[in-house]
């Protein structure tokens, strides 16, 4: 379920964010912000499109019409803690430069993510809204014409305006426990004693033999077979990472169920 919310301030953005986070005992994580969200310095232009209403889309709030004008300044967007794993890229990247560097001494498995792929989130639209071009009439030929005048003053003059945050947020977590929802996870001390065990030495092997393999890689020096072994290797990563990314989708739809 989304919730929209309209406030005056930054201060009053935090404390809805504070207040979900205590209320659902999680944390909210940026996710993506605008450059122009934070800048202090920002002002309206007369190149800036005059809106009247926004159908929103992309996670991001939708605005009513209520007869003022507005212009975008910035959007930010944050997500659960407990959300998908912004990081997937630059772990592989360093578990692969690691079997570059052959350094198996100080690797050790990685650990499954603790993320879950938690929907919940906060999206935030910065607005700059004009009070004094209020006008009633909603059809398309007059905002045209009050658009046009809002964007004649401000080449003139400098304009009044404000600040508006317009701000959507879910309040439906999952996958993890949080103060509202106590929903049950499958975790890693679900599974048998044996089947834990078992699945470590399994990928201590996988990382001995990935040992002995760059080191038998060193001693080879003929083109078309190193073209031969890296299009298997190829082949295997690529086989690797979809059996990967199946497994994580199906244990997130079971969570979500």
């Amino acid at each position: 379920m989304e919730n929209l919310s309209q406030l005056q301030s930054s201060a009053e953005v935090e404390a809805l964010i504070r207040s979900l986070e205590d209320e659902s005992q999680t944390k909210f994580i940026t996710f993506s912000v605008d450059r122009h969200y934070n800048d202090k310095d920002w002002q309206p232009l007369p190149m800036n499109r005059v809106h009247w209403q926004w159908a929103g889309g992309s996670g991001m709030p939708a605005i009513k019409f209520t007869g003022i004008p507005f212009m975008f300044v910035g959007s930010k967007r944050l997500v659960c803690h407990q959300g998908k794993d912004l990081a997937v890229a630059q772990k592989r990247k360093y578990f692969e430069q690691k079997l570059e560097d052959q350094n198996f001494g100080g690797l050790k498995c990685r650990r499954a993510s603790k993320k879950v792929g938690c929907p919940a989130a906060v999206s935030i639209s910065k607005l700059a809204v004009f009070p004094k071009f209020k006008m009633d009439d909603n059809t398309e030929r007059a905002k045209k014409k009050a658009s046009k005048m809002l964007r004649i003053t401000l080449e003139r003059d400098p304009v009044v305006w404000e600040t508006l945050y317009a701000v959507v947020h879910s309040s439906e977590h999952a996958g993890h426990a949080n103060g509202m929802n106590e929903t049950k996870v499958s975790s890693e001390s679900s599974l048998p004693l044996w089947k834990r065990r078992r699945k470590s030495d399994l990928k201590k092997k996988c990382f001995k033999l990935s040992k002995q393999l760059m080191h038998s890689l060193h001693t080879v020096e003929d083109l078309h077979t190193l073209e031969d072994v890296s299009q298997v290797l190829n082949t295997l990563l690529k086989d690797v990472a979809a059996l990967s990314s199946s497994a994580e989708g199906q244990l997130q739809a079971k969570r979500l169920r």
